[in-house]
């Protein structure tokens, strides 16, 4: 997804979280009321403020692997598309919250990504509209429809597989570009987990939807870097009660991977359902 980027060895991050998480919180004045006297009362409450962890947030998407490997290698190994496995497009019209539209931001965003690697540009022109839709809700034209208008070049390229993918490409870069200089942290998280989210969805869905999975079982035991870097994310994240039971819905997941360094049929059979119930959570 961000070729841009440079991949490092992640030794977990939990110093990264231990730093970040302790001060991620911004005190504010909640109006409750009035006192016996008739004066205005009010009261202190703590508000997640990303912004105090931006760099945190930055440089842990940073270590992050291509969500675009994801689909390239399951186009190698001879894995089918499969539509029913992506998000519909209709589904955009019921992200309502910010958290809701930033989740799906990444979640068509692999999904570009998945239909650009396997030459559907009938399903990129589509994905492109409904994410520039997104963007749109989001107050975020300016930063990402940049005057190169990657989506807008995407939909009218959908047939010419070169431009497809070079623009699907020039157009995730520019995202990272963007997003990690802005000063909306939150969206660029919960995008990112999304992305991620759904690469590891389709990834393990089709693994066990495959009659011959020796290959993408391969490709899925190599995803440790990928759980952890997400599980980060969403740890960073989680002082935001609107986003820590999906930091919380990820946790065995991370200890199936931390527990067998090869994935088998069995670590599958476990996997494959608790990725589906977290993005089924994050879409419901």
């Amino acid at each position: 997804m961000k070729n841009l980027f440079t991949k490092h060895v992640l030794p977990f991050g939990i110093a990264l979280i231990l730093v970040a998480g302790c001060n991620s919180s911004t005190k504010t004045k909640v109006e409750k009321g009035t006192t016996s006297s008739g004066q205005q009362a009010y009261v202190e409450v703590e508000v997640f403020d990303a912004m105090k962890i931006k760099d945190q947030i930055v440089e842990t998407i940073r270590k992050m692997p291509s969500e675009k490997e994801i689909a390239t290698l399951l186009n190698e190994a001879g894995a089918s598309y499969i539509l029913d496995l992506t998000v519909p497009a209709e589904q955009a019209e019921k992200m309502m919250t910010e958290a809701d539209q930033s989740f799906g931001l990444g979640l068509y965003s692999f999904d570009l990504l998945y239909a650009s690697a396997y030459n559907r540009g009938d399903i990129a022109a589509e994905i492109s509209q409904v994410s520039e839709e997104i963007i749109d809700k989001l107050g975020l034209r300016d930063e990402l429809i940049s005057s190169k208008n990657y989506l807008g070049r995407i939909k009218t390229n959908s047939s010419n597989k070169d431009s497809l993918d070079y623009l699907v490409s020039q157009d995730m870069n520019h995202f990272h570009q963007q997003m990690s200089s802005g000063d909306q942290p939150d969206v660029y998280a919960l995008s990112v987990i999304g992305s991620n989210v759904e690469a590891l969805y389709i990834l393990s869905q089709t693994t066990l939807l495959a009659k011959n999975n020796a290959k993408m079982l391969d490709i899925m035991s190599k995803q440790n870097e990928r759980v952890n870097l997400v599980f980060s994310l969403l740890e960073l994240m989680s002082e935001d009660e609107n986003i820590k039971p999906y930091y919380e819905q990820f946790k065995p997941i991370v200890a199936i991977y931390e527990q067998n360094p090869k994935i088998t049929e069995k670590q599958l059979a476990q996997i494959g359902p608790l990725m589906e119930t977290v993005r089924k959570n994050i879409l419901k």
